[in-house]
């Protein structure tokens, strides 16, 4: 029996890494969070910040004594590693991941984003990164300090629309999702990403409008397997950014579909013909920050409904993410309370 090895680099990856590992294959990862669970799917690298062309050379060197192919995952898909990459190619995604580089392309060709402006009230945000880190609302004109740009605040719902794209150019969409922002169930403040639902309920015409616009969006670039597309949805979808590589929504799509998304990845890659399932129910995957300092003194590994678990004996500072709650259920409403429940259950065990 062939064994196929992969090494996942980025800053989180515990979502890939179960993803591929129960789809049969044996998982690497070289990342910033050594999550409890993620050591039971993967071999574990753990390294803290280094510059690129360090790490780049590290994930080479391990993936050539594997024999093994590489997935770039979140803050490290345009790390220019010369193996071989299972996903869209590095090279590819670095004109995608700087903002201001992304949204010229999209004005070129007339594709709705929030364009630039230093008007109040607008959003500062950085040119590169994501998870909303560094996201403000200002109320007040503003000349965008090196490595930002503003642009005109538009009030509508975060979401994002999650697709497969192979290695033949075509384009297929799997989710739409509820993007979750600044919720203060999960002591998270403004514009800070804190999970996702799947799926986002819409009006025909709408879903069909933002599901269209996605896919524009993904073939303008030459991207490949696993990637998404995020909106503000206000009057019309306005892009935001285009992910060129697996997106938090992971959890939530596998729950809601009962679907390998790491196989559709691979299979996509690979040329592979799939089918793409439709939901079964709702789900969700939300990120609680931590409201206080918390050392981290229950084994958690194993229950169903958290994910990217501390390690015992770990600290987290407040302002930190905590851990992950999954839920899901035939009600949106429901799936909400459980989440809510489960933070509940946490705290009784943890504090």
């Amino acid at each position: 029996m062939i064994v196929r090895r992969i090494v996942i680099v980025g800053h989180n990856v515990r979502n890939v890494a179960e993803s591929a590992r129960k789809s049969g294959w044996d998982v690497t990862a070289i990342t910033k969070y050594a999550d409890a669970d993620l050591k039971l799917y993967a071999k574990v690298k753990k390294i803290d910040y280094v510059k690129e062309k360090l790490l780049a050379k590290i994930v080479d060197e391990i993936a050539e004594s594997l024999n093994a192919l590489v997935v770039l995952a979140s803050g490290c898909e345009d790390l220019p590693v010369k193996s071989e990459v299972l996903g869209t190619d590095p090279k590819v995604a670095k004109g995608i991941t700087n903002k201001l580089k992304f949204y010229k392309t999209l004005e070129k060709v007339g594709i709705p984003f929030p364009e630039l402006a230093d008007d109040p009230p607008c959003i500062l945000k950085p040119i590169k990164g994501g998870g909303g880190l560094g996201i403000r609302l200002v109320d007040y004109t503003v000349d965008p300090p090196q490595g930002y740009l503003c642009q005109r605040y538009i009030r509508g719902i975060p979401c994002s629309v999650s697709l497969i794209a192979t290695d033949r150019g075509k384009v297929e969409p799997i989710a739409v999702n509820r993007i979750l922002v600044g919720w203060k169930e999960m002591n998270a403040n403004d514009f800070v990403y804190c999970g996702n639902l799947t799926p986002l309920i819409l009006t025909e015409d709408r879903r069909i409008s933002l599901i269209k616009t996605a896919v524009e969006v993904a073939e303008m670039f030459d991207v490949v397997g696993s990637i998404g597309v995020d909106f503000v949805l206000s009057d019309k979808p306005y892009v935001l950014e285009l992910n060129p590589r697996f997106q938090g929504s992971l959890d939530s799509i596998e729950w809601s579909y009962d679907v390998n998304l790491f196989s559709l990845h691979v299979k996509a890659c690979e040329g592979v013909n799939f089918d793409i399932p439709k939901p079964k129910r709702f789900a969700c995957r939300t990120i609680l920050f931590a409201d206080r300092k918390i050392s981290f003194n229950s084994d958690l590994t194993g229950n169903p409904f958290f994910a990217d678990i501390p390690n015992v004996g770990e600290t987290i500072e407040k302002g930190e993410p905590v851990i992950s709650i999954l839920a899901s259920s035939k009600r949106e409403d429901e799936v909400f309370s459980k989440v809510i429940n489960r933070k509940r259950l946490l705290y009784g065990l943890i504090l």
